[in-house]
């Protein structure tokens, strides 16, 4: 496993919202698929035998599936799709965790918000979990996908697990790769990270995926494993991520 504490601190910390900053087990994931399966059969009118497999199959192959959807050449507006998809979502499982507030404003380094859900869905979980006040910045999928490039020349939509995802990434939060630790849910999204240069932590099991540096079976374990990201290098016992032979990647399709 690659050292955090080899050549100096850290300045950034770049986050991951949905089963990252809170778990999977609240169910926002499941529900969040049950909204796009049913956007494609009652607004897209796909055959309903298709439904499933065809909304798996997009998000394997493009990084989401409406981004499967677009590159397909089905004709839906972006705005309405996250309306439907995660408008209809079960927020009201997402209470305040002043564990992770705490956590958060404690972190010297800035804080920087790396999502594929749109304005509205990060901001309303951000919202619900009370630390809405804890980042420096949000990159979601308008950042990425302004409308004035949208569709423009075959354009496909820019996402993670993309590398030029990252790349932009980077740039727009003007980032050190080097310098940058990188929490995610997708061992797709890890890798992807590794590969644009980021120091990487894969949150929601204790078994590393492939290029992740650490994992975390929660977020609020980072103190305990990361705990040179407040100086405290010399801080207690070490905490040692399962090693597992692979780990089964959470589906998040939105």
């Amino acid at each position: 496993m690659e050292s955090y504490t080899a050549g100096g601190k850290f300045d950034c910390l770049l986050f991951d919202i949905d089963d990252t900053l809170y778990p999977l087990s609240l169910g926002l994931n499941s529900a969040c698929r049950e909204n796009i399966e049913d956007y494609m059969l009652n607004k897209l009118k796909i055959e309903e035998s298709q439904v499933p497999k065809m909304c798996l199959d997009l998000y394997k192959e493009y990084g989401t599936t409406m981004a499967g959807l677009k590159v397909l050449g089905y004709d839906f507006d972006y705005d309405d799709f996250h309306a439907r998809v995660h408008g209809r979502l079960p927020y009201e499982k997402l209470k305040p965790d002043p564990v992770l507030r705490q956590l958060l404003l404690s972190l010297p380094q800035r804080k920087i918000i790396f999502t594929n859900s749109d304005k509205a869905h990060a901001g309303t979980v951000l919202k619900k979990l009370g630390v809405e006040d804890c980042f420096d910045g949000i990159i979601y999928f308008e950042t990425l996908n302004p409308s004035t490039e949208r569709d423009v020349h075959g354009r496909g939509i820019l996402c993670k697990p993309s590398l030029e995802s990252m790349e932009a990434a980077i740039k727009i939060a003007k980032l050190d790769p080097k310098r940058t630790v990188f929490f995610d849910d997708s061992a797709r999204n890890i890798a992807a990270g590794k590969a644009a240069g980021f120091h990487t932590v894969v949150v929601g099991s204790s078994a590393l995926v492939a290029e992740a540096d650490v994992a975390l079976e929660s977020i609020h374990n980072i103190r305990e494993a990361l705990p040179e990201l407040w100086g405290e290098e010399d801080a207690g016992e070490q905490v040692e991520a399962a090693l597992r032979p692979a780990a089964v990647e959470t589906t998040v399709l939105a």
